[in-house]
């Protein structure tokens, strides 16, 4: 199903400018909180402007960090090994032009170093305090996001332990140009499994969101914006109060693309369980509590692989059990 509009649809795009996590209130926290909210509940995901991620921030990201990375050997990338399947590196899927790496608890300066170190033995100071920096600033916009959900809910006293189950991590990508030209996908089509996902694009575009009518929309690469997209978990937390989006990235030129994210999601031993407030007779509870880290194993499992609609058979309250 399409859009009747003869118009092209886009996301919504609020201005964060001037807000910090640290102080909620006021009239402008709260008319930006109105529209986050609206944006979230109808969209799943919405452009923010947030002058915080400053020009130069970008530009060391963009210009230095993912050069460098992306340019090291294969068998240096390889090193960034992980428990949990698509997280740590990421590569040589036959049918994508397509390379990621990441590393958790992203606010952690031991864990930058650790990261660092593992690319970089000999040391390389610039890229650990630029990436140390990148978290930082977007660790603010994600709080800012979660807060004013919570509080858009009704459930202000839950914010505290949700932010306390969480951790973070940055993913970095490089999109080569694609293999399959006629479609140029160059990400398959997916909902994140995570809390929140911010996407910061570098100047060539590539970003395409799903909206509720059934549209793609493309996500123009703004030096002034960044994408917040709502993850599956976040859907589960809220009672399906805010949905995910479907999203995908296909590079239409013959440049190569990077993006930049910073992410929250549960943390190892946090168990999803939606607020009971968020559930009454007209909304019952809709999905069991689940460890995030099963959940993941099963998603990318050859059953959950093979299952039309892992995340739901994974979680969700069937109608018998719901009697």
């Amino acid at each position: 199903m399409g859009s009747d509009s003869n118009q092209v649809p886009k996301i919504p795009k609020i201005d964060l400018t001037g807000l910090h996590p640290s102080n909620p209130g006021g009239e402008r926290w709260r008319a930006a909180k109105a529209e986050v909210a609206e944006a979230l509940f109808s969209h799943g995901c919405f452009e923010a402007t947030f002058p915080s991620l400053s020009p130069e921030l970008r530009q060391a990201m963009f210009g230095s960090c993912m050069q460098e990375i992306f340019a090291l050997p294969l068998e240096t990338k390889h090193r960034l090994k992980t428990q949990q399947p698509y997280q740590g590196y990421i590569g040589q899927i036959p049918h994508l032009a397509y390379e990621s790496l990441a590393f958790d608890d992203a606010l952690s300066p031991a864990a930058a170093e650790d990261f660092t170190q593992l690319m970089w033995p000999e040391g390389n100071n610039s890229f650990r305090k630029t990436v140390m920096e990148f978290a930082r600033t977007l660790h603010e916009l994600v709080e800012i996001v979660q807060r004013m959900m919570v509080e858009s809910l009704g459930v202000e006293k839950h914010y505290d332990s949700l932010v306390s189950s969480i951790t973070y991590g940055v993913r970095m990508s490089e999109y080569g140009i694609p293999l399959n030209q006629e479609t140029k996908i160059s990400l398959d089509a997916h909902k994140d499994p995570n809390l929140i996902t911010v996407v910061c694009q570098s100047e060539i575009d590539g970003l395409e969101v799903e909206n509720f009518d059934g549209d793609w929309v493309r996500v123009d690469a703004s030096p002034n914006s960044v994408t917040v997209l709502v993850g599956l978990s976040f859907q589960a937390w809220s009672n399906m109060r805010v949905r995910a989006p479907t999203h995908r990235v296909r590079v239409l030129g013959k440049e190569k693309r990077f993006s930049a994210l910073f992410s929250s999601r549960p943390s190892t031993n946090a168990i999803v369980k939606s607020p009971e407030e968020l559930g009454d007779e007209d909304h019952p509870l809709l999905f069991k509590p689940f460890n995030y880290t099963e959940l993941v194993k099963f998603l990318y499992s050859a059953e959950g692989m093979m299952t039309k609609d892992a995340f739901n058979a994974y979680c969700r309250i069937s109608n018998e059990e719901a009697v």
